[in-house]
């Protein structure tokens, strides 16, 4: 067992984790070893497909969800006209033994030229294959706002942004839930956290919202800003809790860049201009998490979207253990005997073939001592009851055959006629069967 780190996370890599779709020490499915933190193994690879929910929960594998998707920034590098920027070269800001940053170097951005621009969508392009492209901010800005809009709900694991300038002094990590018409914090960032936000810092208060472990302005650029939904703190046994739900679903995900900071080996040039190093810059923005499924699907397939790229996590879940939705959040139509809940599903109406759906009712889930509430909805073959269990007055049934079948006997006296009624499930009694002229008779006699 050999353990690396990777974008700030330690894990140990097996040799099983080779190949995709192998479940790291953690107990994450994944592509490549940045996914490692505590949430539960979606599934188990080594199980045949058809078993791996089978009497049990499971879960899409998780991906990066930024993977297709392209940020909206307030603002972007030369979008009005061509601007010039100046920076320090990333070898002088990672191997300098000395306060100085060496000689910085200018050039220009303008995001109408393919070579000289630096837009929102190279935060989420693929970091292996594209690892200096990086989104630019205009010069100047003090406040930049940098949205992951989804076109359905999502499962949030965690969050990395790589900047290429120095991490800001200041940012916010936020999600809504309702696709942006409300927001609600995830954490709050800052060097000092009471001076900034009123809150006290993690680092001496475990759990508060805020921490100044990802604000310092060194190293001045590949710094890492990092948030874990499920960190120790957040102590959730559940992972379909409704507390849960709350702290990882999202619809939206949004960075706020509140102050700049520069790097603190003062360069001559800085000094000098330093309106041509005033912006925000940012190599990668990685979400690692999952479809929304409840526990009751395995895989997903592309949601209310057009085309489609490789890795990209999709938002409509294919449901397992008789559910349905695009989210299994509802039983199917003929599986509603119990109350939907997350990570179950496995009990059905019992119909007896007779129903093509039901329905839950309180009143009888109650009445049975909570172990039945479901109602099947218009029996057919003349059948009657909560299951389709009796006859409708004046049908009869064969005892010869199971309860399931829709054609159980032929009519009582006429049994060894070559005439046979167009009646299935409950046949015509005596009476009523004399009276039949086609289909299916009403009871009684006419």
């Amino acid at each position: 067992m050999k353990q690396l780190s990777f974008k700030g996370v330690l894990f140990n890599v097996s040799p099983q984790m080779r190949t995709p779709n192998m479940c790291c020490h953690l107990g994450y499915t994944v592509r490549n070893p940045t996914c490692c933190v505590s949430f539960p193994c979606p599934s188990d690879p080594t199980r045949p497909r058809a078993l791996r929910c089978s009497g049990r929960a499971c879960n899409p594998p998780v991906g990066n969800l930024a993977t297709g998707r392209t940020p909206v920034t307030t603002t972007t590098c030369g979008q009005n006209s061509t601007e010039l920027y100046c920076f320090y070269p990333e070898q002088n800001l990672l191997h300098h033994s000395s306060p100085g940053c060496g000689q910085p170097r200018c050039a220009k951005c303008n995001t109408n030229q393919p070579d000289n621009s630096h837009l929102p969508a190279d935060m989420t392009d693929d970091f292996f294959a594209n690892p200096i492209s990086w989104w630019q901010s205009a010069q100047g800005v003090h406040r930049e706002e940098i949205r992951l809009d989804f076109e359905t709900e999502f499962y949030l694991t965690h969050v990395i942004a790589v900047f290429k300038s120095p991490r800001p002094a200041a940012m916010v990590l936020e999600r809504s839930q309702d696709y942006g018409q409300t927001w609600r914090p995830y954490k709050y960032f800052s060097v000092n956290c009471t001076a900034t936000f009123g809150l006290q810092d993690d680092l001496i208060e475990e759990g508060s919202m805020c921490t100044s472990r990802y604000s310092d302005a060194v190293p001045c650029t590949r710094g890492e800003v990092i948030y874990r939904a499920l960190s120790p703190a957040n102590k959730i046994e559940d992972p379909y809790s409704p507390e849960a739900q709350d702290l990882l679903k999202l619809t939206n995900l949004r960075l706020l860049l509140l102050k700049r900071q520069e790097c603190p080996c003062h360069g001559s040039a800085l000094v000098e201009k330093p309106q041509r190093f005033a912006h925000y810059a940012i190599y990668d923005l990685i979400v690692r998490g999952s479809c929304f499924c409840n526990g009751h699907a395995e895989e997903c397939e592309l949601a209310n979207r057009t085309g489609v790229m490789e890795n990209m996590v999709h938002g409509k879940c294919v449901c397992r253990h008789n559910t349905a939705g695009d989210h299994c959040e509802k039983c199917a139509p003929l599986y509603n005997d119990q109350p939907w809940k997350p990570g179950d599903g496995k009990t059905g109406c019992r119909c007896h073939n007779h129903a093509e759906s039901c329905h839950f009712e309180l009143s009888v889930w109650l009445a049975s001592g909570k172990r039945t509430g479901g109602v099947c909805d218009s029996c057919q073959h003349n059948t009657e009851g909560h299951r389709c269990q009796r006859c409708k007055p004046g049908f009869y049934r064969d005892r010869g055959k199971p309860m399931s079948s829709p054609d159980d006997a032929l009519p009582k006296l006429i049994a060894s006629l070559t005439f046979q009624q167009n009646v299935l499930g409950c046949v015509l009694g005596t009476e009523a069967l004399m009276a039949a002229r086609r289909g299916c008779a009403a009871s009684g006699s006419r």
